[in-house]
């Protein structure tokens, strides 16, 4: 299959690279000093198996690539999608599959509706550590890419989806095809969202919260909140799955500077996803009738009116 990666950041640098690495056919699309670094000296990887690595990646702009993918997986920051509206509109027709791994829920929707061009457009979401530490450098902090995705609701499996999952698992991830996307994007929220809110509602890092009593009940308070919206979904979690313990072990058995990618960008004064990971967890908890007190906090910090 033939793959093109739209974002070059850390986490679609990290996944590009391994597939790369792996014999795939990769080819990503990038901008600015990320673009001219990787063109220039290939993709500096850092990762806690491999060490640092130089990976010849095909990386080339939105107006230079003319092919026709059969996967392109989008991993921009949500709140730029409407820049890569055209492209997907000029590369894509009914048989290409999209599949974005951000931090969103539903997301899928939102691309398909955006769309004139009508492709398959999947659900996904990634665990994965890590960060771009300069131009054409990324860092795995961890040693886990874990890819999970699947078919929007409402639509039928296409035999493509296994295909996609060997080709992640030879690229040194693992990856599940997930029978209900919505929950499974809700239960990466119950730890990444809710971190993540904890960081920006108090400041600070991982260790912050491990060392504060106040501010691990705050996350169980969060955590609780996305468990109560995955059950009002109709897709609740097992009852003996512990996903606010879940949430608290990681805060507490990170090393102590970790801080998310969102809080890195909220440290630097970037744009952060607050619309994706809060502010919807917010309104689709509000529309299920829930109260969701906790994120009411963290969505107003982060200056919406509720």
């Amino acid at each position: 299959m033939k793959y093109l990666f739209i974002g070059a950041g850390a986490m679609g640098c990290v996944l590009a690279g391994h597939m790369t690495r792996s014999g795939k056919d990769v080819t990503m699309i990038g901008r600015g000093e990320n673009l001219r670094a990787i063109q220039a000296d290939g993709l500096k990887m850092s990762t806690p198996s491999l060490g640092n690595i130089v990976v010849p990646i095909k990386i080339m702009t939105e107006e230079e690539y003319q092919d026709r993918p059969d996967v392109v997986i989008v991993c921009i920051k949500a709140y730029a999608f409407d820049t890569i509206k055209p492209l997907l509109n000029r590369i894509c027709d009914e048989s290409t599959i999209v599949l974005p791994l951000l931090n969103a829920i539903r997301f899928g929707d939102k691309i398909a509706a955006g769309l004139t061009a009508k492709p398959i457009v999947l659900e996904g979401v990634a665990y994965v550590a890590c960060d771009r530490v300069a131009p054409g450098t990324v860092k795995q902090k961890l040693d886990f890419f874990d890819i999970v995705f699947g078919m929007r609701q409402g639509h039928e499996q296409i035999p493509e989806l296994e295909q996609m999952q060997q080709d992640f698992v030879d690229s040194s991830a693992s990856a599940t095809i997930s029978p209900n996307m919505l929950q499974s994007a809700l239960r990466k929220f119950v730890r990444v969202s809710t971190i993540s809110a904890v960081l920006v509602y108090y400041g600070g890092t991982c260790g912050d919260i491990a060392s504060s009593p106040e501010r691990l009940d705050f996350l169980g308070d969060l955590s609780r909140e996305v468990v109560a919206i995955a059950e009002a979904s109709g897709c609740p979690f097992a009852a003996d799955d512990d996903l606010v313990g879940w949430a608290r072990d990681s805060a507490l058995n990170v090393f102590p500077e970790y801080r998310t990618s969102l809080k890195t960008d909220y440290d630097a004064g970037r744009p952060i996803e607050s619309q994706t990971q809060f502010m919807d967890v917010y309104e689709l908890g509000r529309s299920l009738g829930l109260e969701m007190p906790a994120y009411g906090e963290v969505v107003r910090k982060c200056g919406y009116e509720v």
